[in-house]
C-alpha cells in the first residue's frame, strides 16, 4: 500500500568509480564496497536509512533535512580525513545531492520526483561537494553550522522547471569568503523590476526596463555599474540592501516596477544608499509603451540628479538613445532575451523563433539580427547542431549585419562581434567590433567577457585574463559566470599553459555541470599531462552530454575560430590521448 509523506532524500555516488574499474576492478570494487557501506551506516546512525544501492551510489530517505545534511557532511569530512595520506588520484570521493518535499512510501521503497531531482543535485555537485535545493537550504539554515553559496536557479535535466540550488560550505570557508570592495566611483546595481501587471507574461518587459537601464547607466564613465547578470541573481529573493550592497561592491540600488495596461505602461523607481537602506529617490513615469525608453531615460536621469548631478546629467542627455522602429519587434525582443538567458536547449530554440519573428515584423532591427545570431552560436557551442551546419554561416552573417546597423548600440556591437568571431572564424574582425563597443561602454562586462574569449581564441593570453578579470569585479555573481571562466581556460590553454587551463574548466564545471565546452578541454588538458584516467572519465562525461563528438568534429569545430598556430593540433591530439573516438570529418558533429 502506497504512502504519501513529506521526507528529504540524500543521493550519493563515488566520482571516478568508471575509471577505477578499467584500471583495477577488483581492488576498486572492493574499496568502493567498503566505502558504501561506511556511508550506510553514517547514515542509519544520523537518524536516515537506505533505500536503494547500485554499484557506486545510493539513495537514502531522511525525516528531516538537517538530519540528512549532517550525515553528509559527517561521511565527506570522514572521506577526507582517509584521503588525506594517499595520492591526489587514488582519494575516493562522494559527490551529494539533497532535496526534501512528497514522496510515495511503497513498503521500503520510494518514489517521486524528489528523488529524481536529489538525484540530478548529486551529478551537478563536485567531487567532495554537497549541492542542497532550496527547500533544504530553508530548512536547515540555523540549525547545521556551516555555510552556504547560492547558485541560483538551476537547469537540472529531466526536470522542467529550474531548481534552486546552494553549495554548501563549511563554516570556516564561509567565514572567510571577502566581499569585493567598493570602487573609487559611484557604483550602483540595478536590480530586477517587479511585474505588477495582471498578465505574469509581461515579466519579460519588466526585465527589459531593468536591463535598458542598465545599458544606459553603464555607457556613463565616471560611474560604476554591475552587469545584469549579477544583479538579477537576486530576483525573488529576500535579501536585505546593506548585504546586496556587501555581496557586490556598491554603493547604490535601484529597484522598481513595472506596470502595463494594454498601450499603457507605467514605471516606478526607488534608488537607496545600499549601507543605510535610505531611500535617497523615487520618482513614478508614465505614458505609452511606444515611449518606453524616454520613460527609462528618466529613470537614469532621476539617478543622475542624485548621485553626482556634475559628472552624471549631461552624459545621461549624451547617451539618451533612439525609439524602437517596431514596438512589436522591441517586445518580441525582449521575450526573447528571457528565454536565451535561461539556456536550455528549448529555451534557446524559443529565442531563436522570437527573434525571427521579429526580422519578419522589421528586418533592419540590430538588436533582433544580433541575438538571433547568438542562438545560432549557442547552438554549435553546446553540440546542438554540427559544426558546419548552415544555419552557423547564417548566423554569422546576421552578426555582421547587427553590427553594421548598431551605430552607437555597445550591446548589439558586442554581441555582433562575439557571432563574427566564432561562428564566423574572423575573429580579429569580431575583435574590433567588440573593442568599439568598449569604448562606448567601458562597464560591459559582457563585452569585456567576450573580448577575453575572442583574444584567447587568437592567442593574446595575458590581455584575455585581464579583461575576464574586469569583467568578473563587474558581475561578481553573474549567473553565467562559467563563461568567464572557461575564456580563462582558452586563455590558459592557447598559451600552453595546462594546469591552469585545467583549473579553469574545474571552476567552470562547478558553475555549469553540463558546459560541453569545458568537458571538451578538461579532457584534452588531462590527455596533454599524461593523467590518462582523470581524462577517460572526463570523456565519458562529455559524451553523456554530446554523444556524436569525435575527434574530427572537435578539429572542424575549433579549426574555425582557433587562430594560434598548433593549438587545435594539441587539442586534438589531447584528445586522442584519453580515448576520444577519431571519427570521420564528413560526418562529425560538434559544439
Amino acid at each position: 500500500m502506497s504512502e504519501r509523506r513529506s521526507a528529504t532524500i540524500l543521493a550519493a555516488d563515488v566520482a571516478g568509480y568508471t575509471a577505477m574499474m578499467q584500471t583495477d576492478e577488483e581492488r576498486a570494487f572492493e574499496r568502493v564496497s567498503a566505502l558504501i557501506d561506511h556511508i550506510s551506516r553514517t547514515i542509519s546512525d544520523l537518524g536516515g536509512r537506505v533505500v536503494s544501492i547500485a554499484g557506486d551510489g545510493l539513495i537514502s530517505c531522511f525525516e528531516t533535512a538537517p538530519a540528512a545534511l549532517r550525515a553528509a557532511r559527517q561521511f565527506q569530512d570522514d572521506l577526507a580525513e582517509a584521503g588525506a595520506a594517499e595520492p591526489e588520484d587514488q582519494r575516493l570521493l562522494c559527490r551529494v545531492g539533497i532535496h526534501s518535499g512528497e514522496v510515495v512510501m511503497r513498503g521500503e521503497k520510494v518514489f517521486g520526483s524528489v528523488v529524481n531531482v536529489a538525484a540530478r543535485l548529486q551529478n551537478i555537485a563536485q567531487p567532495g561537494g554537497i549541492i542542497v535545493s532550496g527547500p533544504v537550504h530553508e530548512a536547515v539554515r540555523g540549525a547545521v553550522d556551516c555555510g552556504f553559496e547560492d547558485l541560483g536557479a538551476l537547469e537540472v535535466r529531466g526536470v522542467a522547471e529550474r531548481v534552486r540550488c546552494f553549495r554548501v560550505l563549511s563554516a570556516e570557508v564561509a567565514g572567510q569568503r571577502a566581499f569585493p570592495p567598493l570602487p573609487d566611483k559611484p557604483s550602483i546595481a540595478v536590480l530586477p523590476f517587479a511585474n505588477m501587471s495582471t498578465d505574469p507574461d509581461q515579466e519579460f518587459l519588466a526585465d527589459g526596463v531593468a536591463e535598458d537601464i542598465i545599458n544606459t547607466l553603464s555607457r556613463i564613465r565616471s560611474l560604476f555599474v554591475i552587469a545584469r547578470g549579477s544583479s538579477f541573481t537576486y530576483r525573488n529573493r529576500n535579501v536585505p540592501v546593506n548585504q546586496i550592497g556587501r555581496e557586490l561592491g556598491v554603493r547604490y540600488a535601484l529597484d522598481g516596477t513595472v506596470r502595463r495596461a494594454g498601450d499603457r505602461i507605467r514605471i516606478a523607481s526607488h534608488l537607496v544608499e545600499a549601507e543605510s537602506g535610505i531611500q535617497l529617490w523615487a520618482g513614478q513615469f508614465e505614458g505609452d509603451v511606444a515611449d518606453i525608453f524616454a520613460l527609462q531615460d528618466r529613470v537614469t536621469e532621476g539617478v543622475a540628479a542624485v548621485i553626482e548631478p556634475r559628472l552624471l546629467f549631461a552624459e545621461v542627455e549624451r547617451v539618451a538613445r533612439r525609439p524602437p522602429e517596431s514596438i512589436q519587434a522591441y517586445d518580441l525582443f525582449l521575450r526573447a532575451t528571457g528565454h536565451f538567458y535561461r539556456m536550455t536547449r528549448d529555451d534557446i530554440e524559443t529565442a531563436k523563433e522570437l527573434t525571427d519573428r521579429a526580422l519578419r515584423l522589421d528586418p533592419e532591427s540590430a538588436r533582433n539580427l544580433a541575438l538571433g545570431g547568438r542562438c545560432r552560436l549557442h547552438r554549435k557551442v553546446q553540440g546542438w547542431v554540427p559544426p558546419n551546419h548552415p544555419s552557423i554561416a547564417e548566423g554569422a552573417r546576421m552578426g555582421r549585419r547587427a553590427a553594421e546597423l548598431a551605430m552607437d548600440d555597445s550591446e548589439v556591437l558586442w554581441m555582433g562581434g562575439i557571432v563574427v568571431a566564432l561562428a564566423g572564424g574572423d575573429v580579429t574582425g569580431g575583435i574590433a567590433l567588440i573593442d568599439r563597443a568598449l569604448q562606448i561602454n567601458p562597464n560591459s562586462a559582457d563585452a569585456l567577457t567576450y573580448s577575453g574569449m575572442a583574444r584567447a581564441y587568437l592567442g593574446e593570453s595575458d590581455v584575455a585574463l585581464a579583461h575576464l578579470e574586469r569583467a568578473h569585479r563587474l558581475s561578481p555573481l553573474d549567473a553565467q559566470t562559467y563563461n568567464k571562466f572557461l575564456a580563462a581556460a582558452f586563455a590558459c590553454f592557447t598559451a600552453a599553459r595546462y594546469e591552469e587551463s585545467l583549473e579553469w574548466t574545474d571552476r567552470t564545471l562547478k558553475e555549469k555541470a553540463d558546459y560541453v565546452p569545458a568537458w571538451r578541454m578538461r579532457a584534452a588538458c588531462f590527455g596533454l599531462l599524461g593523467r590518462l584516467d582523470e581524462g577517460r572519465e572526463a570523456v565519458l562525461r562529455l559524451l553523456a552530454f554530446s554523444p556524436q563528438e569525435t575527434q574530427a568534429s572537435i578539429r572542424t569545430y575549433y579549426s574555425v575560430s582557433i587562430k594560434k598556430p598548433a593549438a587545435v593540433d594539441a587539442f586534438v591530439e589531447g584528445l586522442r590521448r584519453v580515448g576520444m573516438p577519431s571519427g570521420d570529418e564528413a560526418q562529425a558533429r560538434s559544439a
